[in-house]
């Protein structure tokens, strides 16, 4: 069930609704807003939020392509151990039924 979150981000007031608990929700907006900050740090002279917001959204979306590729290396790496381990298993089962 759907609840609403209220939240804060760059100073501004959200109301998200989530299938998530409210935990987790503040978790991704304390974390965008971490992001942001990092770009303007103390938020020191004028900055346009919007611009802002699109650089934290490469950035994310740069974590995100970054953590997806590990992801699939990953697959690939235990993919291939589990075939090795599976043409092992054949073999001595083979060498088992020679016996």
């Amino acid at each position: 069930m759907k609840q609403t979150v209220e939240v804060e981000i760059a100073g501004q007031r959200l109301s998200i609704k989530s299938d998530e608990g409210p935990q987790y929700v503040q978790q991704l907006a304390d974390y965008v807003d971490e992001q942001l900050r990092q770009l303007v740090p103390g938020g020191r002279g004028s900055f346009d939020l919007r611009r802002v917001a699109l650089l934290v959204a490469i950035q994310l979306a740069d974590e995100l392509f970054r953590e997806k590729d590990l992801h699939r290396q990953f697959r690939a790496r235990v993919g291939a151990k589990l075939d090795a381990l599976e043409v092992t298993l054949r073999e001595h089962e083979r060498r088992l039924e020679d016996l």
